[in-house]
Order: C-alpha cells, then sequence, then structure tokens
C-alpha cells in the first residue's frame, strides 16, 4: 500500500479541455483517466412574448479528468491546473484532491524536478473542506435529484454514466426489473452542507427503498468548486460567482454561507469516516477489471458499478515538444482504453477482500491496474442496486 498519493480530479469544460490538455503535458504527467461527463445548470430565459422569464435545466459537455500525484505536490498543481485553464470563472469546471491507499504492482515515476520547478511543494495538506456526495441510480432520475440540489444553489450537479453488475446478476429473472444502466451524479458542496443535500436527496430517490441505488460521500480538499448555478444575462460587473469566490478567500473557507447546521471537524478529526464503509476504486484493462469483480463479491461485496475510460500519457508528450507539431500531436493523443470499477463495502470485511486480491497477483510486479481505497463519510442511507 501506498499513502503518499493523491488522487486529483478536475471536471472541465469541452472548451477548456485543450489548455488542459497542454497544462497535463508540461506537467509530464504518466497516467490520466479521461471519461465524458456533462454540468447541469439553471438558465433564465425569455417567455412567450417576452413578457415573462423562464427558468430550465440545462447542461454542457465536460471532461472528467482523475489523475494521482505525490501529495507533497497536491495544491500546487491544482492551483496550476487552475491558472492555466481560467479554471475561476464561472460555468468552466471544478478540481479537488481525495486522499486515500494506492496499491499497484508497477510503481508511477513523476518528473519531481519538474513539478518542484512548476508547481512548489507543501508538506501541509489543506483540509478536506467539501464534500463529494455520490448518488448511483437508474439511468434517466438523475435529473430530478439534480434540479433538487440546482435549487438550493450549492453547486453544479456533474452527470456521467455506467452500468451496474453484480447484485442484479443474482436475482433471476428478477433482474430485468432492475435497469442495467446507470447514472452517475457527483456534488460537490461545502462540508457543513453535506447533511442538508443528503436530506434532500434521499426522499426524491428513495435510497432508503432497497432497489433504487445508493448515495455515499468523500471529504476532499477543493480549491475550485463550478457555483455558475444561474446563467443568463449578465447584468452586474462581476457574477455572484465572482463574489462567491472573493468572500470565500477573505474569509479563508466556505463555511460562512453554509445552510445547513455546521457539525463537522474540518481538522480531519472527525470519526465520520471512520468505521463506516470504504471505497474501492479500481482501474485496469477489462480482464483484470473482471478478476477484480469477481473476487471482491466472492468475498462479501454486494455489487459494482462499471465505467470506460480513456488512458492518456502525457510524458511522451512532453518528451516530444521538441520535435514537429504533427509528432506532437500524434503523441498527445495517444490513449487506451480501460475500466473503472467501483464498489463500495462496509469496512468489516475491508481485509478479506484485499487478501483475496493479493492472490490474484494483480498487483505482481510490473501489474499496472491500479486500487484506490478511499474512506468515506457514514451515509445517511446505503443500498446497492
Amino acid at each position: 500500500m501506498q499513502d503518499n498519493f493523491s488522487t486529483i480530479i478536475c471536471i472541465a469544460d469541452v472548451n477548456i479541455t485543450d489548455l488542459l490538455d497542454k497544462t497535463l503535458a508540461d506537467l509530464a504527467l504518466p497516467e490520466v483517466f479521461v471519461q465524458r461527463a456533462k454540468q447541469m445548470f439553471l438558465i433564465d430565459k425569455r417567455g412567450f412574448l417576452g413578457l415573462r422569464p423562464v427558468t430550465r435545466h440545462d447542461e454542457s459537455r465536460a471532461l472528467f479528468f482523475h489523475f494521482y500525484v505525490p501529495s507533497r505536490f497536491e495544491h500546487g498543481v491544482m492551483r496550476r491546473i487552475a491558472e492555466a485553464t481560467d479554471l475561476r470563472m464561472g460555468g468552466r469546471g471544478c478540481i479537488f484532491a481525495q486522499r486515500g491507499l494506492i496499491r499497484r504492482g508497477a510503481p508511477l515515476y513523476f518528473d519531481e524536478a519538474k513539478l518542484e520547478a512548476l508547481c512548489g511543494s507543501d508538506d501541509e495538506l489543506q483540509a478536506e473542506d467539501y464534500a463529494c456526495i455520490c448518488c448511483t441510480v437508474s439511468r434517466g432520475e438523475g435529473e430530478a435529484l439534480a434540479a433538487a440540489v440546482l435549487e438550493l444553489g450549492l453547486c453544479v450537479p456533474i452527470v456521467f454514466f455506467g452500468s451496474g453488475v453484480g447484485l442484479r446478476d443474482k436475482l433471476g429473472l428478477l433482474r430485468i426489473t432492475i435497469p442495467v444502466e446507470k447514472e452517475i451524479i457527483w456534488f460537490l458542496v461545502p462540508r457543513s452542507d453535506a447533511e442538508l443535500v443528503e436530506k434532500t436527496l434521499i426522499p426524491r430517490a428513495r435510497f432508503d427503498v432497497p432497489g433504487h441505488g445508493f448515495l455515499y460521500k468523500s471529504f476532499v480538499h477543493a480549491p475550485v468548486v463550478n457555483l455558475r448555478v444561474r446563467q443568463g444575462k449578465r447584468v452586474h460587473a462581476a457574477t455572484m460567482e465572482q463574489v462567491i469566490a472573493a468572500m470565500d478567500e477573505v474569509r479563508g473557507s466556505s463555511d460562512w454561507r453554509r445552510l445547513g447546521a455546521k457539525t463537522d471537524d474540518l481538522s480531519g478529526n472527525s470519526t465520520e469516516t471512520t468505521g463506516g464503509m470504504k471505497g474501492l476504486f479500481f482501474i485496469g484493462e477489462e480482464e483484470e477489471v473482471e478478476i477484480f469483480r469477481k473476487t471482491a463479491m466472492a468475498s462479501g461485496a454486494r455489487g459494482a458499478t462499471l465505467n470506460h475510460l480513456e488512458m492518456r500519457s502525457y510524458r511522451a508528450a512532453a518528451q516530444d515538444q521538441i520535435k514537429e507539431s504533427r509528432s506532437k500531436e500524434r503523441s498527445s493523443k495517444e490513449s487506451h482504453s480501460r475500466e473503472l470499477c467501483d464498489i463500495i463495502i462496509p469496512s468489516d470485511i475491508e481485509r478479506s477482500i484485499l487478501a483475496s486480491l493479493e492472490e490474484t497477483g494483480l498487483f505482481a510486479a510490473g501489474r499496472s491496474c491500479i486500487l484506490k481505497i478511499l474512506p468515506l463519510g457514514r451515509p445517511a442511507s446505503f443500498r446497492h442496486v
């Protein structure tokens, strides 16, 4: 196990992905996993004959970038990406870091001298001031959940798609009542508002009823959050999102704008992240993912969600910067297909699952598949599909 890596996740509007590609190439990151997604928001439009404004739900295409860096470069890498892409401008996206154990056979190699020069390092990690709430429901049911949080004005929901496997396969003919296609919705909200959001989502999605999906949360450090919940004609010199971001910087956190009661200790000492649930996030080729899924389920896991990813290596792109532009473009777009398998388990079966996985040889020397083990906050409701 390695605990000196941070997972950085950046959700970027498609209009800035070229800038993000260039920044990742400058950092020479060895592995970046990319997935298609969309961001949801409210838009104000003129009504019939322009007499009455109408608010509607809309969406924009985005890409989900997922990669690992040594933890001491966590904040510096996120800061450089935010500056290079103007990510703090409303509607462009968000970036945050998750901290957990990493298991991998082949070590990850970074150009640490370049990271130090471009980003700087910091031995003290920032507080995990945000909660990332993840809901998995049948496809088509996510819009109502996104609308509920948009009405609260807390964040811009991030939506992508996957497929459910595991428990559904054990139900025989009853499995036809549970769709295989899943919709995954992420809500990045101030940590103090996590409970409020959960209480809003649970009755709407009926998470307390078996077979209606599940919800979990993890705590993250998020220097940039997309707060442009509402889009429309700009009538002031500064947008509301810019005002909120400025106030966050002045106050030193987002705690001043919480809607719910303050219940969490941001120092990281909260017991809410211990003794409850663990998230196992495995990335590998299709055959490796199938071994991981079957082994975990044989050891007590109940279900899993699969997502298709594209793996890019930006190390080659950085090495080719002195070559002709055509060669560089070909190198920077070199990619491979991968799959991500998410399994949420009770902490008491983690050890038996890891022991079984060790016997499969998935993490033998030279193997490039990767497992992230993430502590999860105690969910208000948890049901496997």
